[in-house]
């Protein structure tokens, strides 16, 4: 498993986001029928973890 889906398991938001790595960066892709503070919290989380190495789409 990669380094982007253990993250994902660990806080609870893999039911719902996806990670792809494109050009160098990793982009996570939120699905955009999730509630609107659990996409919040998806933001946030990879934020904190990624910085600005990370890219995000609610799709």
């Amino acid at each position: 498993m990669s380094k982007e889906q253990n993250f994902l398991i660990k806080y609870g938001i893999h039911n719902f986001v996806s990670c792809a790595l494109e050009g160098g960066k990793n982009v996570f892709y939120i699905r955009k029928s999730e509630r609107d503070n659990m996409i919040a919290h998806a933001k946030k989380l990879l934020q904190g973890g990624y910085g600005d190495q990370v890219e995000i789409h609610v799709v």
